[in-house]
Parts: C-alpha cells; structure tokens; sequence
C-alpha cells in the first residue's frame, strides 16, 4: 500500500483511498476516516496501528480483546458518532444516510427516515442514540459474522 520510494513505513488517507474496494464502497471515506483520525496519529498510520484495525474484523474465535464483539461495536458506532461525543444524534445519522443513498433520495425524506430511526431506537427519548441503545438494536444480528473477514491461516 506504502507506494513511496524509499517506503515511509505509514499510510495516509490518500494510500487507503486508492485501495479500490474502498474507493467503491459508499461509505469507504468514512471508513478512513475512523482508521486514521480516530486510530492514526497526524493523519496517517502505520503498520501496528492498521494490523490492530484489521484484527477487529478476525472471527471472533478464539476470542480476543481485539476481536471481542464489544470492540467490534465500537468501530461500528465511531463510524456514526464522528464528533465523538458517545452518541448519534440527527445530523450524524443523516450524514451516513446521506453516504449511503447518495442523491437517490431527496434531503426531506432522509429527514424523516433519521426522525423515525432516532425515535425507536432512543429509549431514554433524549433524541439521541447512545451506545447502549445502539449495541440493544444489534442484539440479535451476529456482529462476528457480520464484520468479520477471513484472513489465511
């Protein structure tokens, strides 16, 4: 990934960007972004911080603190909580909406597709969603399987 000459021994945004699953991936900046400015230091990381990301998606067997489904969740949250103030809250579910349908569906609908999210997911009716509301809504979807990649053995 490191295409310079000599190799520099980090990755900055623009390395994980030309990576062309990513590229494609609607919520692929998002993804960057949470490596490198909530895992990275001076926007860009290095192989020990990128190893410790990819070891969240092993399979969760045998379990480990890196790959435990709490930690999974937490990756999965910061994706949304980009303020990181430990909740979502309209403006941040919109944004995702927003990445994920791109211009297909018109601001006032996502509007209201973020209203009826918050509201049944916000069980303390703070307009918020907190992790623990968060974590609740998944409890019955298998994160491991759902955010896991096969490595080589």
């Amino acid at each position: 990934l490191d295409k310079r000459k000599p190799p520099s021994g980090y990755l900055t945004r623009e390395d994980l960007l030309e990576i062309r699953e990513v590229a494609l991936n609607p919520l692929g900046q998002r993804l960057v972004d949470v490596m490198i400015q909530d895992h990275g230091n001076a926007n860009r990381i290095d192989f020990r911080q990128f190893a410790t990301i990819l070891a969240r998606f092993r399979r969760g067997k045998p379990t480990n603190e890196l790959n435990a489904k709490e930690k999974k969740l937490l990756f999965l949250f910061s994706m949304y909580d980009r303020n990181h103030d430990s909740e979502i809250d309209r403006n941040e579910l919109l944004d995702i909406l927003k990445l994920m349908v791109g211009g297909n569906i018109h601001d006032e609908q996502l509007g209201t597709i973020a209203d009826h999210t918050i509201e049944e997911l916000d069980a303390d009716g703070d307009l918020t969603i907190t992790f623990e509301e968060f974590c609740k809504t998944l409890e019955n979807i298998d994160v491991d399987e759902k955010m896991s990649m096969k490595f080589l053995n």
